[in-house]
């Protein structure tokens, strides 16, 4: 994908709505906030998101780059105080497979951002979004192409004047990680939760909240990524509320507002399922963003009063699988599905596959995972991908389990003898302080070269998926905050992943009934 413009954002305008002044930053545009943020892409539609520093009006224009004459505009959008200035702005004029320049205007003035003054020299940001190719039943062949995904979580950006811990070292660092991302210039990237630290000061009002998110989202280190990378996010703790909260968390209702805000998801929820799960499609995978909050319950003494623990909720999961085996992406009953898929790729802010000892793993809330597990089992649903973060530390995680023969059984779902795989990419943290997980597992799957088998340094990753649509691959990478491959092969060039960092979508396809 082409790399875009992000620029402006003052970390650190006053805006009357918040509590506490953000520090100034560099010289930039006085009406511009934070953004602008790419959120969701389509092939018919594109989300534009800004904030500004007090009401205004704000509007964007784009071209094909192929025709820069003719200019399409978004609808104005009136910013007001009570949603955080923040606009979203809708480009609907779009076409599949096309490149757009872009610019922002506010109460009719054309705003330029611009990077910080240490990356790029202080240069403008290059706007430009790309839309996917419509690629299914166009060709002969259904020619799939190639794109990248980039992902990480936990991004703690400090903050003074009684807002952060005391005592220590500052537990934020290493923002120049989000230029590394930019460089990366990954086609889409996914929040895998964390992405703000919601204090004591914060989450007990709709201004602390909205202060919170302004103050992270205007940090200079992210104009590039978020102007030029399409964004999606899921949430954890933090950008829920308290360390380990749940469904019982008084405010949620308002933090769950000011998530939605301030990202660009495609939907968020149910009509008769609230929470902030999603879905969208890229390529031939589908990814399913999950809510772990809004109906979780506590780790520690349900079982002994005879209820089962939640984690997702029956509603959520069963969304989950229905819509996993809906998409499975083979002809089944007659009918071809609407997104067939080699890679199914679930985002959950808790590790899932791990034996990590995370203190906050799905595994902890096992009837659940296990009701999970089999009915992806029994489905026989292709390529299934999770992706993870929250626990401070990298690594790779892969889960077999034997077919029993006995659907409807706990442990048993599938085909008797058969093999079912599933793999888990973690990625934590971006900023926050960093450490590592157990010095050995049953579960960890080594992709690293020498001694090393995770990653216990701040940190990033993406995903490749590349080949012919009948031998796809995903290929893994951890980068370091400054963009070093840290699964680099060793004698190998510059770039080159180890072997291990290659997976096949036929490592991870179901068995069949033969």
């Amino acid at each position: 994908m082409l790399k875009q413009t992000f620029g402006g954002v003052l970390w650190g305008i006053t805006i009357s709505l918040l509590l506490l002044p953000l520090a100034r930053a560099d010289a930039t545009y006085e009406k511009l906030q934070s953004g602008p943020m790419l959120g969701y892409v389509t092939m018919s539609e594109v989300l534009i998101w800004i904030q500004t520093t007090g009401p205004a009006d704000v509007q964007v224009q784009y071209w094909h780059k192929g025709d820069p004459e003719k200019r399409w505009s978004t609808r104005t959008v009136k910013t007001e105080k009570e949603t955080a200035y923040v606009a979203k702005c809708i480009a609907d004029e779009v076409r599949s497979n096309s490149t757009y320049g872009y610019e922002v205007f506010i109460d009719g003035e054309k705003v330029t951002p611009a990077f910080r003054t240490d990356y790029r020299e202080g240069a403008p940001i290059p706007l430009e979004f790309s839309t996917p190719k419509n690629w299914r039943f166009r060709e002969e062949g259904h020619r799939i192409f190639d794109f990248t995904i980039g992902f990480g979580s936990c991004a703690y950006i400090n903050q003074e004047g009684g807002y952060d811990r005391l005592g220590g070292n500052p537990y934020g660092s290493g923002y120049e990680i989000f230029e590394s991302i930019y460089e990366a210039d990954p086609d889409i990237f996914i929040w895998l939760g964390d992405q703000i630290y919601l204090n004591e000061p914060d989450w007990s009002s709709w201004t602390g909240i909205l202060q919170r998110w302004t103050h992270s989202r205007s940090l200079p280190h992210m104009r590039g990524m978020l102007a030029s990378i399409p964004q999606y996010a899921i949430w954890d703790d933090h950008d829920y509320g308290p360390n380990n909260a749940g469904w019982d968390f008084w405010n949620k209702a308002k933090t769950t507002e000011a998530f939605t805000l301030f990202n660009g998801n495609p939907s968020a929820g149910l009509p008769d399922t609230p929470g902030v799960f999603s879905f969208f499609n890229y390529g031939d995978a589908n990814f399913y963003l999950l809510d772990n909050r809004t109906y979780r319950d506590g780790v520690e003494h349900l079982k002994a009063f005879d209820r089962e623990k939640d984690l997702l909720g029956k509603r959520q999961v069963d969304w989950l699988i229905s819509a996993l085996k809906y998409n499975q992406g083979q002809a089944t009953e007659g009918y071809l599905p609407s997104y067939p898929s080699n890679f199914n790729i679930i985002s959950i802010g808790n590790t899932v596959l791990g034996d990590n000892g995370a203190g906050d793993s799905y595994r902890l809330f096992d009837e659940e995972w296990q009701y999970l597990m089999d009915r992806i089992i029994e489905e026989g649903i292709d390529g299934v991908v999770f992706l993870s973060g929250d626990v401070h530390f990298s690594e790779v995680n892969t889960l077999e389990f034997i077919g029993g023969g006995k659907p409807g059984v706990p442990g048993k779902a599938g085909i008797k003898g058969e093999t079912y795989r599933f793999i888990e990419f973690t990625s934590s943290p971006l900023t926050s302080g960093s450490f590592g997980g157990p010095e050995t597992t049953s579960t960890r799957y080594d992709i690293f070269p020498g001694e090393m088998d995770q990653v216990k340094e701040r940190n990033f990753s993406t995903l490749e998926f590349s080949g012919p649509l009948d031998d796809r691959k995903m290929t893994i990478k951890y980068f370091d905050t400054q963009g070093k491959l840290l699964n680099q092969k060793e004698n190998a060039p510059d770039g080159t992943v180890t072997d291990a960092s290659v997976i096949p979508a036929s490592w991870l396809k179901a068995p069949r009934e033969k």
